[in-house]
């Protein structure tokens, strides 16, 4: 190779060394002349002339002078300019600390490498770029050929590319979400994670044209290809890192990658899409069906993977127009159940009449908070598909048999509707909070007045002072309930300085009469709130 286009120490990783063979220390960016083999006999350094890539067994060193150890070896090829060496010995660490003491680039063969052919495959890359890197190409195209055709995993694909060009491989999904990733070595993983800024990605993301034709475009994770299933952007695979450049190399080591992604994606998806219909058509056949047909609707969820045994929510996504007039939800349900997928989630997503009806697993272990969060995250990517419409889910108790999910499909329900009476039909309502405003609804019907001169006697007072003074005690009152009586968190829900909290709260006794120390008149005070919600009363 001519000293115009030099070979570095990358591009021999990448197309001279057995795969597997990794960075221990030093840098990647260096030139390398030539391949020696280091030889037992003495001399064990001629035709070394600087600039080389030295190959070293210890093992076979040791055979002529049992005293020589790696370090020595380390320290006397940096005297004649060595740039790096490669070795299948096991490398410690001291080895690894004079190896950056004396500069010298230190990478570990994997075991059985042969030291003969790497030398010749190495030359062989200095003296003949281009074609070499055709022949390193189409290996590592047959490679990722045999992976697909073996059904083996999206890992380890992106296994094969790290370690071909020594660079980290992520692989996204077309929403920015990191579904995996491969590193060559320790080393960089170490560095790289310090430094990765995801949500500049995931920026830049939203930037990119929907109709990107490249193959492959910088990123700010490096440089990134496009994976397109059926002319559609499914994904995205991005070999780390910029300041290295691409070469010609990488640039076709990452398109026939992503194209090999693709295909796993196609086939994943088709495989996925078949369940989750077949789960979908049961979710129909089960809200249609019968009370006597419960033993067929058991066999046919079995029969699409889904487990009626286990413990489970059900949530109802509804919306509706500004007008009030509901809207179908339908075309939506592959939202859903994509991010079922994607969180892997192990539920069932269906459409039935004008909602979207969806199972989520429950796991005594969890808690309903932690699956109201990934339910509200849900229900606001609804809403961001529908701007001006209103999107709300209801969320059952957690119950497991047949014939009580369909009783936790009606509880879902009820808790979109009282959500509506209550005038709170945006957001996510669990069933299980409802207890005591089913109660006050029920109430409402058959004894409204009742209900009404209760909310008077109880907090007439405080609602005709609030309106005639501009103040906020009926608020104050709802804030201190609603932190369970604790000052702190009551204040910082208000804005406001606790002392300001404790000032109101005397002013409320002062004004009232009421005392807040007392159980029975906390509870007065607490069930007139509630029913002020239900009666929709906001004066006095």
């Amino acid at each position: 190779m001519s000293e115009n286009n030099p070979v570095t120490l990358q591009t021999i990783l990448q197309l001279a060394l057995p795969l597997g063979t990794t960075l221990v220390s030093g840098e990647l960016e260096i030139t390398i002349t030539w391949a020696v083999t280091v030889r037992a006999r003495p001399p064990a350094f001629s035709e070394i002339y600087g600039g080389e890539l030295a190959l070293v067994s210890i093992e076979l060193l040791q055979t002529y002078d049992s005293r020589i150890t790696l370090i020595d070896v380390i320290k006397g090829l940096s005297e004649i300019g060595v740039r790096a060496m490669a070795c299948p010995d096991t490398l410690s660490d001291d080895v690894v600390h004079a190896a950056n003491e004396y500069q010298v680039s230190l990478l570990a063969l994997p075991d059985g490498s042969n030291l003969t052919h790497i030398e010749r495959a190495v030359n062989a890359t200095i003296a003949n770029y281009a074609a070499q890197v055709s022949q390193r190409v189409l290996e590592i195209q047959r490679q990722l050929t045999r992976l697909v055709m073996e059904n083996r995993d999206i890992a380890s694909l992106l296994q094969v590319l790290a370690r071909a060009t020594a660079r980290p491989v992520l692989l996204h999904d077309t929403t920015g979400t990191l579904i995996a990733q491969r590193d060559p070595d320790q080393v960089q993983r170490r560095d790289r994670r310090a430094s990765i800024a995801f949500g500049a990605f995931q920026n830049w993301l939203e930037r990119l044209p929907s109709d990107e034709s490249g193959d492959i475009t910088p990123s700010p994770l490096g440089y990134t290809a496009i994976l397109r299933v059926e002319k559609r952007p499914a994904g995205y695979l991005t070999v780390f890192g910029q300041s290295t450049g691409l070469d010609e190399f990488t640039r076709m080591v990452l398109i026939h990658g992503a194209d090999a992604c693709a295909v796993e994606m196609a086939k994943s998806r088709a495989v996925r899409i078949a369940v989750e219909q077949a789960r979908g058509d049961w979710i129909q056949m089960w809200l249609s069906g019968v009370s006597n047909d419960h033993d067929l609707m058991t066999t046919r969820a079995h029969q699409s993977g889904f487990a009626v045994e286990e413990s489970y929510v059900t949530v109802v996504f509804h919306a509706t127009t500004a007008t009030g007039a509901v809207f179908t939800l339908e075309n939506q349900v592959s939202l859903v159940r994509d991010t079922q997928v994607r969180t892997h989630v192990n539920g069932a997503v269906g459409h039935y009449v004008d909602v979207i009806v969806a199972l989520y697993p429950f796991d005594a272990s969890g808690t309903i908070e932690r699956l109201q969060g990934v339910i509200s995250a849900v229900r606001d990517q609804l809403a961001s598909r529908l701007p001006g419409d209103t999107v709300s889910a209801g969320i059952s108790s957690p119950v497991s048999g047949m014939a009580a999910l369909r009783g936790a499909y009606r509880e879902a329900r009820d808790a979109i509707h009282i959500a509506e009476e209550l005038g709170t039909p945006a957001g996510i309502t669990y069933y299980g909070d409802l207890q005591l405003f089913r109660l006050l609804l029920a109430l409402k019907d058959t004894a409204g007045p009742h209900l009404r001169d209760f909310h008077n006697e109880t907090l007439g007072q405080l609602l005709e002072y609030d309106a005639r003074k501009d103040s906020d005690f009926i608020l104050t009152l709802k804030s201190y309930f609603e932190a369970n009586g604790n000052l702190a968190k009551a204040a910082a829900d208000l804005a406001i300085h606790r002392n300001t909290l404790v000032y109101r709260l005397e002013r409320i006794t002062e004004l009232t009469g009421i005392n807040l120390d007392d159980a029975d008149t906390r509870l007065v005070l607490h069930l007139a709130l509630k029913i002020q919600q239900v009666i929709g009363k906001v004066s006095g």
